[in-house]
């Protein structure tokens, strides 16, 4: 992955080796741990943590932001924000997988605020806009898409983190610092909104496509 080999260019290329080395011989450590031995100087700790959530935060970021070159944008801040944090802070960090969410979704909620005082697609001449490849969507994945942005942030947050991080709902109460009911509770909540969303899209959908009918009918 382009994005991997170029934050894992900030860190010593003797780590690099350690790490690959290390891969098969050493045991799972917890997030925890490795976050310990990164914040005293082991690169090769920041690279495991690196392999086990990059794909995980950036499924976040993704569909927090629905745009792929936004989202890797935001995920190279965070990982740099993360790799100068040992040299700012001595601060203990007792949950980082919640610590690098929480920066993830700031990245995120700046990001959709900024967006929202940027210009219109329609200002932008069509040569400067991104081209970004196009992923074939099933209907239904893109009424779910549409419907995501209309659901408050802290409900997105827990079915993004569950259903497209792969995050199971105890990892997400651990990340989040809440219980696990609470999380299960915000998550049920989380998924009736999205179906009551989701039938208002089609329902103007259909009312769209009747109100075309007649118009159509009349050029014949």
């Amino acid at each position: 992955m382009h994005q991997r080999s170029t934050i894992l260019s900030l860190l010593p290329r003797k780590a690099v080796e350690q790490h690959e080395e290390a891969q098969t011989s050493r045991p799972l450590e917890t997030d925890t741990l490795l976050f310990e031995r990164f914040m005293k100087g082991d690169d090769a700790a920041f690279m495991e943590l690196f392999d086990r959530h990059t794909h995980k935060l950036y499924m976040f970021c993704l569909k927090f932001v629905g745009d792929r070159r936004q989202a890797e944008d935001l995920m190279q801040d965070l990982w740099e924000r993360v790799i100068r944090l040992r040299a700012d802070s001595k601060d203990t960090i007792e949950n980082p997988v919640g610590f690098m969410v929480r920066i993830a979704r700031n990245l995120c909620l700046n990001h959709i605020r900024d967006r929202k005082h940027a210009a219109s697609l329609d200002d932008i001449p069509e040569w400067q806009l991104p081209k970004a490849p196009v992923v074939e969507l099933s209907h239904n994945e893109e009424l779910v898409i549409a419907a995501l942005p209309h659901l408050p942030a802290s409900y997105r947050e827990v079915l993004v983190l569950n259903a497209y991080s792969g995050y199971r709902f105890d990892e997400i109460a651990e990340i989040l610092g809440e219980p696990v009911g609470a999380i299960r509770t915000r998550a049920w909540r989380a998924r009736v909104q999205l179906g009551r969303i989701i039938s208002a899209l089609m329902e103007f959908d259909e009312k769209r496509d009747d109100n075309s009918t007649p118009g159509d009918a009349g050029t014949h």
